[in-house]
């Protein structure tokens, strides 16, 4: 490491080193100086403490919205019980010995239940429960099951006659409900016990989220627990490892915990850290200053050299990179501009070769035109010449021409989609002839895509493919969809045939003399091979198949073609 003299040196002499070294230890002195002026611990007290308050604040309001609910279950109860009335229609209806005073009296009390739940909104399940009557649910505002009715919730606290519970799951058949609930006994002189049963929901107040909460009931028991280490019904202790409590307590003999994890608690701290951090970057101004100066002196010439390698292209005719005034970097950036050059004139050479290869490829597939298909197709035009005359034999020499044409002529490989889909029907056509129609054809195009230029025989192969794989009957379907996509293409081929297996299906995709002997013999592989030609890795070929439920091949092109040759 340099002495500090060498470095004062430096600086005088006004070299490059010397004022890189006076720009960055100002830089670095300022704003630790201006930081050490911050009051921070004063600051990190107060914020410890305003954060600790709100979450009291939170967890007392949602003391008091349950505080209130279970308030509302009381006095609603009353109206249910022996001397509220509908308590005593309800005694009248199981001492009753007569059927149309029970008739009449069960209209009325389902009536009653009925209303009081209409006027409590809030209400998930309301009914009574006698569990030595014969029936120990009775008239319920929803349908509740004997077995559903648990005696076994932690209750909050008992208060005479009245047990609140909860919070725990409603029973109306939605486990994610969260509901506090009261069982009330009623007085009636009866030796049968009837209690009536009420419950609230109150997801809205303790909602499935980030926020923990635990409810302790009266005998210092955990009636609630959001924690799966303190389930139910558990002493609750007196502190949780890794855990932060703040309590609310009111009027009644139980108390709500929120409960947050260390980590999201102190992550509140800590992005209060941060925004004190921000503040100070503010006395950065000076250093963002002296930065600049060095950016003007050494990284500017480093920014042009990174630009000059990232607009790496072949275009050997592109203007050289501006000099950056030191001879050091113009040295590196001659370097580089030389090196491009000799790189650019062997890639050149070597995607000349490879695009030969290409289309060499193409125009050896699309010669490749299977001689059995010739010879089944003149056979086709001899049988129908001795069956129907020469009219069909006109029409059937008319299309295989057109097809010939499409196939064997000077066309470029590039096509409209019109043509395209025009060459397929005459391949639909022909087939047709030759099975007798044992097939059904839809073709749905988009007309925005006839004029969208694609590789030739891009669609013929997934057609050939579904007449000759997918099973061939007389209900035998094949669809083809064409539409335009956002910035794309999509051409998809589907049939209700038989299904191809996983394994076959990879074999489709590679070139086979066997895969080739039937149809126009310009396979799955050629479809493959024009898009990795045509459009590199921005077009995609699936296919799915499953035993039963026939075949779809889907291709997504994007609209415009890597390299589009259309010959004249």
């Amino acid at each position: 490491m340099p002495r500090p003299n060498v470095w004062w040196k430096g600086i005088r002499s006004g070299t490059l080193r010397g004022k890189l070294a006076l720009t960055l230890f100002i830089a670095s002195a300022v704003p630790i100086i201006l930081v050490g002026y911050v009051s921070y611990y004063g600051m990190y007290t107060v914020q410890i403490e305003r954060n600790n308050e709100d979450i009291r604040e939170q967890a007392h309001n949602v003391y008091r919205e349950l505080e209130n609910r279970l308030d509302e279950l009381g006095r609603s109860s009353q109206l249910l019980a022996a001397e509220g009335g509908i308590g005593r229609e309800l005694i009248h209806y199981l001492e009753s010995g007569s059927h149309l005073d029970r008739s009449r009296m069960y209209q009325d009390l389902v009536q009653s239940t009925a209303n009081v739940a209409f006027a409590n909104p809030g209400f998930n399940v309301l009914l009574y429960y006698a569990p030595e009557y014969k029936e120990p649910i009775l008239f319920p505002n929803v349908p509740v099951s004997a077995a559903a009715m648990s005696m076994d919730h932690p209750s909050l606290f008992v208060k005479k006659l009245l047990t609140y519970r909860g919070p725990h799951p409603s029973l109306n058949g939605q486990p994610r409900t969260l509901v506090v609930s009261l069982l009330r006994e009623m007085e009636y002189g009866g030796d049968m016990p009837i209690y009536i049963y009420v419950e609230r929901d109150i997801s809205d107040i303790l909602p499935a989220s980030s926020s923990q909460w635990i409810i302790v009931n009266e005998a210092g028991e955990t009636a609630y627990s959001d924690l799966e280490s303190l389930p139910a019904g558990k002493p609750f202790p007196a502190e949780l490892h890794g855990y932060q409590l703040f309590g609310a307590e009111g009027g009644q003999p139980w108390t709500l915990h929120r409960v947050i994890p260390d980590d999201e608690y102190f992550h509140v701290i800590n992005r209060w850290k941060l925004q004190v951090v921000l503040i100070a970057l503010v006395s950065l101004l000076v250093g963002v200053l002296l930065a600049w100066i060095v950016w003007r002196m050494i990284y500017s010439p480093i920014q042009s050299i990174n630009r000059a390698i990232r607009k790496y292209s072949y275009d050997v005719e592109e203007s050289p990179p501006k000099p950056t005034g030191l001879q050091e970097f113009d040295h590196v950036l001659n370097s580089f501009q030389q090196m491009k050059e000799r790189i650019a004139g062997l890639i050149s050479d070597v995607e000349e070769k490879e695009k030969r290869r290409g289309q060499l490829e193409v125009e050896k597939l699309l010669l490749q035109i299977n001689p059995h298909f010739l010879h089944n197709t003149l056979n086709t035009i001899q049988w129908i010449a001795r069956m129907n005359g020469q009219q069909d034999i006109a029409k059937l020499v008319s299309v295989f021409t057109r097809i010939l044409h499409y196939n064997l002529g000077k066309k470029s490989i590039i096509v409209t989609m019109r043509e395209e889909v025009a060459a397929i029907r005459d391949y639909i056509e022909l087939q047709s002839i030759r099975y007798d129609h044992q097939f059904h054809m839809e073709i749905d195009v988009d007309p925005e895509t006839l004029d969208i230029p694609v590789p030739r025989f891009i669609l013929q192969p997934l057609v050939e493919n579904a007449m000759y794989h997918g099973g061939q009957d007389d209900n035998m379907e094949i669809r083809v969809r064409i539409r335009k996509l956002d910035g794309g293409l999509s051409l998809s081929v589907r049939d209700n045939g038989d299904g191809i297996p996983e394994e076959r299906l990879q074999e489709l995709l590679q070139e086979s003399d066997e895969l080739r002997k039937s149809g126009l013999g310009i396979g799955l592989s050629y479809v493959k091979k024009m898009l990795d030609i045509y459009y590199d890795e921005t077009a995609v070929l699936r296919m799915n198949s499953a035993p039963g439920l026939g075949t779809e091949i889907d291709i997504r092109l994007p609209e415009r073609l890597k390299e589009v040759q259309r010959e004249p």
